[in-house]
């Protein structure tokens, strides 16, 4: 009996010994953790950067909606209120905030430009295409107009499926026809 009992204390002391020299993890218990961290921090880096996509592709369509309100105001102050304005210098396309007559202060505070801050910013694109107006008497040719802005969200609902060369060739526009 002393002996079953000496070898029973024994190895309760081997074990006690064994459980005070187990501090921390081991490699493989960290690599693990550390995996399973990196694998959850992707997705949520992947789901912010489409959030933010999104958020700057409703900030191009309502900028795009205030740049259309300018050109009506615009259009109300043409003779007989029937023109919209034309690209300055006449051509096919410009930017809203280089157009006769300016839209800058006088319709709108200040002309959008692409949140990103890219070198692509929003197209006008008066028709017919060639169409002038002048100034001074309130006279123009242009009929119609459109504005483009390219979206970065592929999966919009509202963009156009069409190539467009504002936006790199790439089917990725949000247009604005006016009514």
């Amino acid at each position: 009996m002393f002996k079953n009992l000496e070898f029973e204390n024994s190895m309760k002391i081997k074990n006690l010994k064994l459980k005070i020299n187990q501090k921390g993890f081991t490699l493989i218990e960290l690599l693990v953790v550390i995996a399973i961290i990196g694998i959850l921090a992707s997705f949520a880096i992947a789901s912010f950067t489409s959030a933010q996509a999104k958020g700057r592709d409703s900030r191009r369509k309502s900028d795009l909606d205030a740049i259309k309100k300018a050109f009506e105001l615009a259009k109300g102050d043409s003779s007989g209120g029937a023109w919209y304005a034309a690209c300055n210098p006449v051509g096919a396309t410009c930017a809203p905030s280089s157009t006769t007559p300016t839209l800058a202060t006088t319709y709108i505070r200040a002309v959008p430009t692409d949140p990103s801050g890219t070198s692509i910013n929003y197209t006008y694109r008066p028709l017919p295409a060639s169409c002038t107006y002048t100034v001074a008497t309130g006279i123009g040719t242009c009929a119609t107009f459109e504005l483009v802005a390219c979206l970065e969200n592929a999966n919009d609902p509202q963009r156009e499926g069409t190539l467009d060369a504002a936006c790199s060739g790439k089917p990725a526009s949000y247009q604005v026809d006016n009514p």
